[in-house]
């Protein structure tokens, strides 16, 4: 049997219990207009920290999104937090609306996760790559066909990337390994032969929708 599991991210808890308490507080107290107006932060955290479940693709050469949001980049870049070497890189930018928990496009197995400290600004522009706090982590693929980059960059909201990995894990593909609180991007770097299934400007859903392809040999 599959064990519950609450449909808001645990990182989230903080904000909702807190401000649901002062609400009840000002509302007891008598402050109406200022109980309604922490309610409706409280119902803000609530729609920002939602974990729902994801339908994920079952093809094993399927990469699916590591995040909600929209497509900003695809490009050609060198990737140089670990390989150093060119890649299709698939940029991704978070609005404060989207679901915010981010989730693994491949299956693998983690070997190497790397935090780079830097600026913060906003997120969608294309400098956010590489001059922005981020963390980088390096799946290696199932059967040892490749390896991936996934980049989780702060943006100008947003302040504080969690990651849940470790080194040696072994993930699946869809499977939740952190998120960005309030606004952000995520940049996914695929070998050069990946065939892209996305366009500049798409919507996407982590762990559900398709964003690329990698065949035997890629």
């Amino acid at each position: 049997m599959k064990t519950p599991r609450a449909k808001v991210a645990v990182e989230g808890l903080p904000y909702i219990g807190l401000f649901g308490f002062l609400a009840w507080v000002t509302a007891f107290l008598g402050f109406k207009l200022l109980s309604v107006l922490l309610g409706i932060v409280t119902l803000f955290f609530a729609y920002f920290f939602r974990d729902p479940d994801r339908e994920i693709p079952k093809d094993p050469f399927a990469v699916v999104s590591p995040a909600d949001g929209k497509v900003v980049d695809i490009e050609k870049a060198i990737e140089g937090e670990f390989l150093n070497q060119e890649m299709r890189k698939i940029g991704i930018f978070l609005s404060i609306t989207d679901c915010h928990v981010n989730r693994f496009p491949v299956s693998g197995r983690v070997v190497g996760t790397k935090y780079i400290p830097g600026r913060f600004f906003k997120a969608y522009l294309h400098r956010a790559s590489s001059e922005n706090e981020r963390f980088a982590t390096l799946i290696e693929l199932e059967g040892g066909r490749g390896q991936i980059v996934i980049v989780q960059v702060a943006g100008f909201i947003a302040r504080r990337i969690v990651s849940y990995l470790s080194l040696g894990d072994f993930v699946e593909k869809g499977e939740r390994f952190g998120m960005i609180k309030f606004g952000s991007r995520v940049d996914l770097y695929l070998p050069v032969g990946c065939e892209i299934a996305v366009s500049v400007g798409d919507r996407v859903k982590g762990g559900e929708t398709i964003v690329g392809w990698l065949r035997q040999g890629d």
